[in-house]
């Protein structure tokens, strides 16, 4: 092991995050340590797609591209061309509908393919090693899978599925969220347990004229519909979904000039009640004046990052209570597929069913699933296919590394909003390791008050903490 070797657990943005925080480093060596160490940068969100299918560009930010970085934003537009020749001729015809955008001159604003953006992070990557290289850092990638950590008085070893252990000075962990929630019967001959991976299994049913299923109202939900429109015409598609709150997602919709909503919030709250009443209120006048939802985010966004939830709620506990209230209210997905869903409902061709799934069972011709309504009533719903897209729940779990993290006390569980909890500047009980990840819902003292399940956020958050 030499001196000084850093190492980063994980492959997608908040692992890049921690590789750009640490290029002006004086390092020896620089380990990059993930299953897509290769493509360091993707991770699973923006993998790239299967070459030659239909559904390869299928899969849409969920938000516009200078909402999730300006410097995309910025490096779509110049790479323009490119993209029309490889959208050409697809279907749904995404292209048409950015066109709309390139021609009112915002073309930041387009929801794009989500492996364009990891084309991206991939380039951000090749960047920041290529300034290590330079001042003679050596870069090493390892593609495994972490799952413990040892720590000794010189150093920490990480404990992989084929390497062995790797030893490094200092670590920075990155790993994605928690698995999708199973269901009982969620994977059988009717129904799979998630839309990634198992695409050919999807596509063989869409391609036979079966009803598809979705078992959750998510994005994944938004992903699945648009697979369907990959490989059939609107008027051929057959979708439902599942939604526990029985509506569709608001469509996150740019418009020019920009605008974020600037909420009006009074500090010294003594209860979440009383600071979500006070939310509510800004929300519902800003929908009045017009602003949208993408402004009413992104606005909320901006507000909470330059002002922490501590400085509104004075009980820690109760500013817990606050994060899992203002995401269901925030929520908002890709404008371009959730604008399609309302009219195919419109249209009778999708349906939107609410009730909460609780099991799947198959007969020989498809899948009954099984759901408990608002009311307490049970029924059946036969489908042609069920795919689970339910995202995280109860009985999720953990990847391996951050569940034997949690085994050692170096991390911690919030028991009111689920997520993890992490020092200051994303710390752990081992001063030499850091952790972040989406599931984090506490930093030291700072309570989230908006989920990282977003890119900005968390390279804001690995930013501040180096």
């Amino acid at each position: 092991m030499t001196a000084r070797t850093h190492m980063i657990v994980g492959d997608g943005i908040t692992a890049l995050a921690f590789l750009q925080a640490v290029k002006h480093d004086p390092l020896d060596e620089v380990i990059l340590l993930g299953r897509g160490a290769g493509t360091f940068g993707r991770g699973a969100a923006y993998a790239k797609g299967t070459p030659g299918t239909p559904w390869q560009y299928a899969y849409l930010l969920n938000s516009p591209a200078d909402d999730i970085d300006p410097d995309f934003a910025a490096w779509l537009a110049a790479r323009w061309p490119d993209v029309q020749r490889k959208m050409a001729g697809r279907r749904p015809d995404w292209l048409s509908r950015a066109t709309e955008l390139a021609d009112a001159g915002d073309l930041y604003g387009v929801n794009a393919p989500r492996e364009f953006y990891g084309d991206f992070m991939e380039e951000q990557c090749a960047a920041a090693l290529a300034h290590l290289a330079a001042a003679g850092t050596k870069i090493r990638r390892i593609e495994d899978e972490a799952t413990a950590l040892i720590r000794t008085q010189d150093g920490i070893r990480v404990t992989t599925a084929a390497h062995g252990d790797i030893a490094a000075d200092r670590v920075d962990i990155a790993p994605g969220g928690p698995s999708t929630m199973r269901i009982e019967g969620d994977d059988g001959p009717f129904a799979v347990p998630s839309v990634f991976g198992f695409e050919d299994r999807i596509a063989e049913r869409i391609e036979a004229g079966a009803e598809i299923l979705c078992i959750g109202g998510n994005a994944a939900m938004l992903d699945v519909l648009r697979l369907c429109q990959s490989l059939r015409a609107d008027r051929d598609i057959r979708f439902v979904f599942i939604a526990p709150d029985g509506e569709i997602p608001a469509p996150l919709i740019p418009r020019l000039p920009r605008k974020l909503t600037r909420p009006q919030l009074s500090a010294g709250h003594s209860t979440a009640e009383s600071f979500l009443t006070e939310i509510r209120r800004e929300i519902d006048a800003a929908l009045a004046a017009g602003d949208e939802m993408r402004e009413i985010r992104a606005g909320f966004r901006a507000h909470f990052l330059a002002n922490p939830l501590a400085g509104y709620v004075t009980d820690p506990n109760e500013a817990l209570k606050v994060p899992g209230q203002l995401r269901f209210w925030l929520r908002g997905g890709t404008r371009d597929t959730i604008l399609d869903l309302r009219r195919l409902v419109e249209d009778g061709i999708a349906r939107l069913e609410q009730g909460l799934v609780t099991r799947v069972t198959h007969r020989a011709d498809g899948a009954d699933v099984h759901l408990s309504g608002p009311d307490g009533s049970e029924r059946v719903l036969h489908t042609g296919f069920a795919v689970n897209c339910a995202g995280a729940g109860p009985g999720s779990q953990y990847d391996p590394l951050t569940s034997d993290l949690l085994h050692q006390g170096l991390i911690e569980t919030c028991q009111v909003t689920r997520g993890l909890a992490v020092g200051p500047g994303c710390g752990t009980a081992d001063a030499r390791l850091r952790y972040l990840s989406p599931s984090v819902t506490r930093i030291g003292d700072e309570v989230m008050a908006m989920p990282l399940y977003d890119a900005h956020m968390l390279r804001t958050y690995v930013a501040r903490a180096s």
